[in-house]
């Protein structure tokens, strides 16, 4: 049976678009009314709420911009990129024009939705008036579509859930193993041509991608880590306050990815801020996999971007660390969005770059560390390409031009590369982002983020050479030095270098020769552009292990995964070609080196890569264990309801300084915005009359985790709780919080 393709909905006829679009809108209104008169369905308003502002202003905006013929996925992507960004700025347009009006609680359900309604039924209008006459819808049929892949593989999220449900209310984790070592499997099955065909691995991706990061961001009833703690606090501010006070000197609070579209997906959703956090967040930044599948399929093989893809989303930071900072996880969506229009030459140029602008500007008030950072590669990527294209200084031009010169580099005349179309990366384009964003942090949030990263640049300048390539003031390098805790996690630290080695070689690989892949005859071609800026990024994550004070601006782990979001694709192309390298010098061994030796050889490795990172290897052998998921006896910052029940308590009763160890602190910067005073390591320095707060880590070991620093690095120390409440008396105790005065 065959139906018009719902993904693609911009390309449907006018009519039914808008009926569509229209009947979504209504049933949003329909599910307010019902709550309303007490007839609410759950879980409905939800949903609606959710598919509405993730997807509607978005695919209006695709159809006011005629953008047609682009493909179910990068329709999907663009409309929700687009739905994002108008929430976002919506919001901000709200906040700033509605006081004026004496609207005095902008950001509250009865203008939001009147706001959000008004402008879908304008974006109708003009969709209808620009874009009538456009009918040309794609079908699909159900044995294509929804073939066995999707069955089998839909069950992987809801695995997820089902897993975290039992570790949550039973503390049992066989579910989530064999969650993990079924999603290590799927690689060896991709391996093989026939075992699964390749129209399903962008939802493969899509669906490994959702069930790793649900495993991890539903553990506990709370949020968990330690920046989303303010960004919890300032996003559940703005909803208190049904308005967003600018002025509030904070980095977190100059980001409408949290002053906007948390409180708002908020409120029109009826959702608590947690679950925001802990459900919407992570089911936008799944889409990330997918996005970035399709960058590397534009530019390879199906397998090679598959393979790519799911080495980045296994390795851990993306299913542990991105939990914790939920203005990156939309930063990174638009990052890859951004990846995803600067490869794409068949756009027209003019709605080409009225996403690019939109996305790129979208980037920039999500997150203002990535935004800094990808500031430094459009300019850098920029020289690059100016060079290899124009080149002034002597002979420079053609040593440079030849690594992006297809031709020159032995292809013959009937080879077109995919890269062929005029630049996205212009001096234009890269003066705008600097303009908007270095404005936007100028005179938001009193110029928190700026002053950051100014800060941040003295200190890096004055380092520079007393700092160079030492382990204690550049943390990546520490990290790679440092010996590991047991040699199970030796191995494990020995895996990521072996794929940092082999990202090295391919990225070498590509400058040094021409490359050829012998699968069925076709060229392996990566966009100039693309090829630039992940030259760039290369050099980045290298600076983070040489270069002093740089990684720890924003954490190694998290500067390295960032690379990855162009570098992933570099670590299947080194595999592929050290085989080639390899079966060029030992042709006279036995050793079978061809390309399908080389796709397996990926497919175990990535296997093996995926169960340490998720900390599985460790777990099933009883060594020091590492995923909060499979094991609940390690201090980390993931708190239970008596702990949230402690800090709402002294939150609402206490009114003097609270001390509180390490972890157990950021919790309650949730609640009250600041964190609490770490406990001093020396016990005669704890101030008379003040509160120590002890969480159920505290309670049940009778030990505080306090962390010592030194330049970059930071070490945990765990002291007795004895000299620290001998003098005090228990005000508070639940069983697993204690409070003392």
């Amino acid at each position: 049976m065959k139906f018009r393709d719902p993904f693609r909905l911009n390309d449907w006829g006018i009519v039914s678009f808008l009926g569509v679009v229209l009947g979504v809108q209504l049933l949003l209104w329909g599910t307010l009314v019902l709550e309303e008169n007490g007839a609410g369905v759950p879980l409905l308003r939800q949903l609606v709420g959710f598919f509405y502002l993730a997807w509607v202003p978005g695919i209006i905006l695709l159809r006011i911009l005629r953008v047609h013929a682009i493909g179910a996925i990068e329709t999907t992507l663009f409309a929700v990129g687009l739905s994002l960004a108008s929430t976002m700025f919506l919001g901000f347009v709200m906040n700033t024009v509605y006081p004026v009006l004496d609207i005095l609680r902008p950001i509250s359900e009865g203008p939001l939705m009147i706001t959000l309604t008004v402008f879908v039924f304008l974006g109708a209008v003009i969709a209808y008036i620009v874009d009538r006459d456009y009918n040309q819808p794609e079908y699909i049929s159900t044995e294509e579509s929804l073939g066995w892949p999707v069955f089998l593989f839909a069950l992987l999220p809801i695995l997820s859930l089902f897993g975290v449900w039992l570790v949550n209310n039973y503390r049992i984790n066989t579910l989530l193993m064999i969650l993990l070592a079924a999603i290590a499997i799927v690689p060896v099955l991709v391996a093989f041509r026939q075992a699964i065909p390749e129209r399903y691995f962008p939802f493969i991706i899509w669906a490994i991608a959702l069930a790793l990061l649900f495993h991890t961001a539903l553990i506990s009833n709370h949020i968990w880590g330690w920046d989303i703690n303010q960004e919890f606090y300032i996003s559940n501010l703005v909803v208190t306050n049904a308005a967003w006070d600018f002025s509030i000197y904070s980095n977190v609070n100059a980001m409408l990815s949290i002053v906007m579209l948390a409180p708002i997906f908020s409120i029109i959703c009826n959702l608590d801020i947690v679950w925001v956090f802990k459900i919407v967040y992570p089911l936008i930044f799944s889409l990330a996999a997918p996005a970035m599948y399709m960058v590397a399929r534009r530019q390879s093989y199906d397998r090679v971007a598959f393979f790519g893809t799911f080495f980045f989303i296994s390795f851990f930071v993306y299913f542990t660390e991105m939990l914790q900072v939920a203005r990156q996880e939309i930063a990174e969506v638009f990052l890859v969005l951004i990846a995803l229009l600067i490869i794409n030459k068949d756009l027209n140029k003019i709605k080409k770059y009225i996403l690019l602008i939109v996305f790129s500007f979208s980037l920039a008030v999500s997150h203002y560390g990535l935004s800094y950072l990808f500031m430094v590669t459009l300019a850098l990527a920029l020289v690059i390409l100016v060079v290899s294209e124009v080149g002034t200084v002597n002979r420079l031009k053609d040593r440079v031009s030849v690594f992006f010169d297809w031709e020159k580099r032995g292809y013959g005349p009937n080879f077109r590369p995919r890269h062929a179309g005029e630049r996205a990366i212009t001096l234009d384009y890269v003066l705008l982002f600097f303009i908007f964003a270095i404005g936007w942090y100028m005179f938001i949030s009193s110029s928190s983020a700026l002053n950051s990263i100014t800060g941040l640049a003295v200190q890096f300048s004055n380092n520079m050479v007393s700092g160079f390539l030492d382990p204690e003031t550049t943390q990546g390098l520490s990290i790679i030095v440092t010996e590991a805790t047991t040699p199970l996690h030796q191995i494990g630290k020995y895996i990521h270098l072996v794929t940092q080695f082999f990202i090295f070689f391919g990225i070498l690989s590509l400058l040094l020769k021409p490359q050829k892949m012998d699968f069925g005859g076709e060229y392996f071609s990566i966009d100039r552009e693309y090829f630039g800026v992940s030259l760039v990024n290369f050099a980045l994550a290298a600076a983070g292990v040489i270069l002093p004070f740089f990684s720890s601006a924003l954490n190694t782990t998290r500067l390295y995964q960032i690379t990855l979001i162009f570098l992933a694709p570099f670590f299947v192309i080194g595999v592929f070609e050290a085989f080639r390298f390899l079966r060029r010098f030992l042709q006279r061994t036995n050793l079978d080196l061809s390309s399908e030796t080389a796709v397996r050889a990926t497919s175990a490795f990535l296997c093996v890569f995926v169960l340490f990172n998720t900390g599985f290897i460790y777990s099933a052998l009883g060594d020091e264990p590492t995923s909060i998921a499979l094991d609940d006896r390690i201090d980390f910052p993931r708190f239970d309801s008596q702990e949230i029940a402690g800090a709402q308590w002294l939150h609402a009763v206490g009114n003097r300084t609270i001390y509180c160890d390490t972890p157990r602190a950021v919790m309650l910067e949730g609640f009250v915005g600041t964190t609490a005073r770490k406990i001093p390591a020396d016990p005669t320095q704890l101030r008379r009359n003040t509160y120590v707060f002890l969480g159920t880590f505290n309670v049940l070991t009778e030990k505080l985790s306090l962390t010592r620093v030194n330049a970059v690095l930071k070490v945990k120390v765990y002291n007795d709780i004895g000299p620290y409440t001998v003098k005090r008396d228990v005000i508070y105790d639940n069983g697993g919080t204690r409070v003392y005065e």
